[in-house]
């Protein structure tokens, strides 16, 4: 199987949030967020604070979640195979003499982390820093990957074991795991260059 450009994204936001319900994404993870009682503890010891401003923070730190959450998994997995030994000797190899190679990549885990930070901040005194983690772990299995004037232009076969966590100040919000065909990742619009021509 080859990856085309015209599969969709497969975004942490889908992966994580999207029950099957059908329900948005980020009223899914208010819930997370609110189940935890963020917004309740961030606010503790504020005068005239009521359960309206609790629910409007609440649903403001769900928000910027969800933004950080369109990151898409395909492109994580493309920035980690732009290190990969076997890929960047390949494109050495196909960038010094033309040609086309195949490389097998066997059992393999690639990696990403995100910390972004939002700070609740009242009559300009910040009150509380919110720490997400978004992490996502990737085991790859019988991937076959083409490599021609060092870049890698296509990816066959092979599945992908994921595995992604959010987390807000050390609490996780939400967890999953799912296996997936790698091709519904990779989506090469245009060959990843590995190694400058």
């Amino acid at each position: 199987m080859t990856s085309t450009a015209t599969a969709p994204r497969t975004s942490a936001r889908v992966f994580l949030l999207d029950d099957g319900t059908g329900r948005d994404t980020a009223e899914v993870l208010g819930e997370a967020v609110h189940r935890q009682g963020v917004a309740g503890t961030a606010l503790q010891g504020v005068r005239h604070a009521t359960s309206a401003t609790s629910e409007a923070v609440a649903a403001e730190v769900a928000a910027v979640a969800d933004g950080l959450l369109d990151l898409d998994l395909g492109d994580v997995l493309l920035r980690g195979w732009r290190s990969s030994a076997d890929l960047l000797a390949a494109g050495r190899r196909t960038a010094r003499s033309p040609g086309r190679e195949v490389v097998a990549l066997a059992t393999h885990r690639v990696t990403g982390s995100h910390h972004p930070r939002v700070d609740l901040m009242v009559d300009g005194v910040r009150l509380r820093r919110f720490t997400f983690e978004l992490s996502v772990v990737l085991v790859l299995t019988g991937v076959a990957a083409v490599v021609e004037g060092g870049a890698l232009v296509a990816v066959r076969g092979g599945s992908a074991e994921i595995t992604g966590t959010l987390s807000l100040d050390g609490v996780r919000l939400v967890e999953r795991r799912r296996t997936v065909d790698v091709g519904l990742l990779v989506h090469l619009r245009r060959p990843l260059v590995l190694v400058p021509v």
